[in-house]
């Protein structure tokens, strides 16, 4: 197949590719304002915000695009994965090795967050592997094409996404920013840290000591922020964020817990033979994952469902700590 595409004729390849510039531009479209009054509506409410003016708001509105495929990576996240291949994505011997270079290169920086903070080094680390391997892959998408898609074509969650659009404006101008070149995730995440942009607004802070927290050029403003944003989540310094569980005891699956929040006392899960620390009155939450050999069990602490805030899985959750765990082992080797 490979040979004969390459003895093709000129004609051909001229074809293929005026076909394949035609698909791509109909998956993506062009800002119409009368289209959308709810994009007119905003303008007209930053106007004047932090120096913006309703006209250039809509000037960059219309220079949006409207990407289809945007729609489609969110009707497919990753989290949706089952246990044992989303596991496998982001913890492996790369990500280890990875996240250990990571830490002895910032290590300076990640020792002040954690002392500041109370978030352990290894668990700030592992975040950032997750989201950007690093820093090296910060999102390849325009926040606006992002933001805008889903606000007005995305019924589910426009009221979010409306909202976080409107941060991203203020949030650009807040930072002296081009909306129009930012680039970030197809959620519209953006930085070494990946914040949606209500959360760089508010739990953004500068770290490098410049005056600026800047989450997209500064390693150090990336570290501190993770650890604020945990921190502010409630997260409990020298806590346990997860404990595993031997087996399979009877009665387990009755207590998982389905949603992210803790709501299984740990008098009850003693009682089906589980040995876990903590006080008797705290609640924990009963977690399932789909390993290949079968249902594989933990118990999730306060710590873990404050990473859940992070992002609302417990997939993901459950990865930040192994890849967590796992770093902190090989960094001491």
């Amino acid at each position: 197949m490979m040979k004969a595409f390459l003895i093709a004729s000129a004609k051909r390849v001229s074809l293929l590719i005026g076909v394949s510039a035609l698909f791509a531009a109909s998956l993506a479209s062009a800002v119409s304002l009368e289209k959308y009054p709810q994009l007119g509506e905003m303008a007209a409410r930053l106007n004047g915000v932090n120096g913006l003016s309703e006209a250039q708001v809509k000037s960059w509105f219309e220079q949006a695009k409207i990407e289809t495929k945007i729609i489609d990576a969110m009707n497919r996240p990753a989290e949706r994965l089952e246990w044992h291949r989303y596991q496998s994505l982001f913890v492996n011997p790369a990500s280890v090795n990875g996240g250990v270079q990571f830490m002895k290169a910032n290590w300076a920086t990640l020792e002040r967050a954690a002392n500041k903070f109370g978030v352990p080094a290894e668990i700030i680390v592992a975040i950032i592997g997750v989201e950007t391997r690093y820093g090296k892959i910060l999102g390849s998408l325009r926040v606006l094409d992002s933001l805008v898609t889903l606000s007005v074509e995305y019924p589910r969650r426009s009221k979010f996404f409306s909202s976080e659009l409107e941060h991203f404006m203020k949030l650009t101008a807040e930072q002296g920013m081009d909306p129009t070149i930012v680039k970030g995730s197809y959620a519209g995440a953006m930085g070494i840290p990946q914040f949606m942009p209500s959360s760089y607004r508010d739990y953004a802070v500068d770290f490098d000591g410049d005056k600026r927290a800047d989450l997209i050029n500064s390693v150090d403003d990336a570290i501190g922020s993770v650890a604020n944003y945990l921190s502010r989540y409630g997260w409990k310094k020298a806590g346990l964020v997860v404990t595993r569980v031997d087996g399979r005891p009877e009665g387990i699956e009755d207590r998982v817990t389905k949603k992210l929040k803790a709501n299984v006392s740990l008098k009850d899960v003693r009682a089906l033979g589980i040995s876990v620390s903590g006080p008797g009155d705290e609640d924990v939450g009963v977690l399932r994952f789909d390993a290949e050999g079968g249902p594989d069990y933990r118990i999730g602490h306060h710590n873990f469902f404050v990473i859940t805030r992070y992002n609302r899985s417990q997939n993901y959750a459950m990865s930040v700590f192994e890849l967590a765990e796992q770093i902190a082992v090989a960094a001491q080797n």
